[in-house]
């Protein structure tokens, strides 16, 4: 007697394997573009939220500058004194001292030399560790904010009642009463801040920097901020 062995395995017609690719093929087209646009959105959101965290840390840091912005003249690295106790639009943005409090020093305060820089559409923070700083003088540079395309800062000064509004400083014995600040980024959207200072007669300052003083200062040298405004909505 014969025994024929059963064929009990059976492959997959070309009809079936076409059928199945053409399924795929179906649900590709619906998943893949949703997946891709879900990825992207992801990343304009992540880009947001760290654009939105650098204004944040460069509004904050240029509120704590110009809170301990003094009204006195600093000198260059080649020794000679400024002509005004703040510098705008000029090799830097921001050109000033600020008289900072030293927690290595028990709190005590010390002057320093602050520049805020534009470079390559990068928005930089330099710091000093001292008011006159020399070409050898090491300087911490922070960089805070990218993909800038360009900034605007503007100072009033309050004269019997009126606003006087002007984008240069020329003043020797005092600060401006606010200064604005907007930002416009790449992406064409602008972000503006105003902040108030406290100006004042800065004679003594001017008398102690021609001096050769540049310890901290006494009651007459510093001029620190009084705050400033809450940001305005930005501008597309």
């Amino acid at each position: 007697m014969r025994f024929h062995k059963l064929k009990t395995d059976k492959g997959f017609t070309l009809l079936e394997v076409m059928i199945a690719v053409a399924i795929f093929g179906v649900i590709s087209s619906i998943i893949f573009p949703a997946l891709i646009q879900f990825l992207d959105m992801r990343d304009r959101v992540d880009q947001k939220h760290r654009q939105v965290s650098q204004l944040q840390k460069t509004f904050l840091f240029f509120a704590n500058d110009l809170r301990f912005a003094a009204n006195r003249l600093s000198k260059d690295e080649y020794g000679e004194i400024g002509k005004t106790t703040l510098v705008l639009n000029d090799d830097s943005l921001l050109d000033f001292t600020g008289i900072y409090p030293d927690f290595n020093l028990e709190g005590q305060s010390v002057p320093r030399r602050v520049q805020w820089k534009l470079e390559d559409g990068t928005l930089k923070r330099l710091q000093y560790p001292v008011m006159d700083p020399e070409a050898d003088t090491r300087v911490m540079v922070q960089s805070l904010l990218a993909d800038v395309q360009d900034i605007e800062i503007e100072v009033s000064h309050i004269v019997d009642g009126r606003d006087e509004t002007d984008d240069k400083w020329d003043e020797q014995a005092k600060l401006p009463d606010f200064i604005d600040i907007k930002i416009e980024l790449e992406s064409g959207v602008e972000y503006r801040r105003a902040f108030s200072m406290q100006g004042g007669d800065a004679k003594a300052a001017i008398a102690a920097v021609i001096g050769g003083g540049s310890g901290p200062v006494g009651s007459g040298g510093s001029g620190p901020g009084t705050g400033s405004s809450p940001p305005t909505r930005p501008t597309e």
